[in-house]
Formats: structure tokens, C-alpha cells, sequence
């Protein structure tokens, strides 16, 4: 419902939605800022507002985001974690085999976590909790989140607004995965048209 709003409104209130939208995902709550990002490209592409600045607002929203709940993670989210005596021992011992993955592939993690629903803001804070060096987190950081945001970005811009439900919907990761999924099928039924003009018998997937 938040994104939708974004194709009726243009100028400062929509930049400035979409900057709070995609801040506070980022940040760590659960609020459409991938959904928000795509219905203003829409917008954009219909003449509502600027893909440029739509671009610009959400990459700053998205990296100034993640660098909060950096912050957020590396002063208190260690303690938040551990709190309590119920299940606190596998609490820390998940925590620690967080810490070595992130000491082995943090920059990766970083980078990649930005095209993941729930770990686009959960790796921020566990990276600040990991307590990685700011300036690796924040130049993984800022590559993740420009390329996140130009690929959702410019993805919804070029497809316009007949996508518009579909995208809103499914979002971009879900949109994906059903053309990837029908392209499979059309694949599979293809091959299988072959094998039995060649005389072959069809090999049926087993559940």
C-alpha cells in the first residue's frame, strides 16, 4: 500500500517517501522498500517524477539505512542478542558460527545480502554485532546497495507500468523466478516433444 502511493504523488513528497521507505528497510523494519523503489521507477517511467533522482534518493536511503542499523548492531545488538538465560547458550553458539562466516565471507555476504528480502537489513546488524571494520562494511555496503538499486531500479523502468501489479505483487526476486520458472517449463515440454518424435520415451520427473 505504501508503494502503491508513489505513482499518485510526484515532486518532494514522492522522493521523500520513497527516501523514508527504503531508510527504514534498510534500517531493519518491516516496510516495502524494494516494492517502493520499483513503483517509483514506474512512476518515473510515466513522467511522475525523475528516474534519476528516484535512483539517487533510494541509493542514499539504502546506504545511509544499512550504515544505522550498522551502528545499531555493533553498540547494543550483541547484548540484545545474549539477553536472557532461556536458550542463551545456543543463541551465542548460532552467533559464533555468524561471526566465522562473516570473518570468512563478510564482504561477499554485504554485497550479495542486498538482493535477499530478509537479509538485505539482518546483515547489517549482524555485521556491526560482527564488529567488521566500518570502512569495509561501508564500501561492500555502498557497491550492494548502488547495484541493488539500479538493477530493481532500472528493471521496473524499462518494464513500465503494465508490470505494475506483478511487480508489486511478487517483487522483483519473485517476478523473476516465474519467468525463469516458465521458460523451464517450456524447455522441458520442448525437449520432450523431441524425444518422442526421435521415438524415445519421455523421462517424468519423480516428486
Amino acid at each position: 500500500m505504501f508503494g502503491l502511493s508513489l505513482t499518485s504523488v510526484s515532486g518532494p513528497v514522492g522522493y521523500g517517501l520513497l527516501f523514508a521507505l527504503v531508510f527504514g528497510e534498510s534500517a531493519g523494519l518491516p516496510i516495502p522498500g524494494e516494492s517502493s523503489i520499483m513503483v517509483a521507477s514506474i512512476a518515473a517511467s510515466q513522467g511522475s517524477l525523475s528516474i534519476v533522482a528516484v535512483l539517487l534518493v533510494a541509493m542514499a536511503a539504502a546506504i545511509l539505512g544499512d550504515n544505522l542499523g550498522y551502528v545499531c548492531g555493533r553498540a547494543f545488538g550483541r547484548r540484545i542478542w545474549t539477553v536472557g538465560k532461556i536458550g542463551r547458550r545456543k543463541r551465542q553458539q548460532w552467533l559464533d558460527e555468524v561471526d566465522d562466516f562473516l570473518d570468512d565471507h563478510g564482504s561477499t555476504a554485504v554485497i550479495v545480502a542486498r538482493w535477499l528480502p530478509v537479509a538485505r537489513f539482518v546483515v547489517p546488524w549482524l555485521a556491526g554485532m560482527n564488529q567488521m571494520p566500518w570502512r569495509r562494511f561501508f564500501v561492500c555496503n555502498a557497491a550492494g546497495g548502488i547495484g541493488w538499486v539500479l538493477t530493481v531500479g532500472m528493471a521496473a523502468y524499462v518494464i513500465g507500468s503494465t508490470a505494475k501489479n506483478a511487480i508489486v505483487a511478487l517483487g522483483l526476486v519473485g517476478l523473476v523466478g516465474v519467468v525463469i520458472g516458465l521458460a523451464g517449463h517450456a524447455a522441458w515440454h520442448r525437449r520432450n516433444h523431441r524425444r518422442q518424435q526421435d521415438g524415445r520415451p519421455a523421462r517424468r520427473r519423480t516428486a
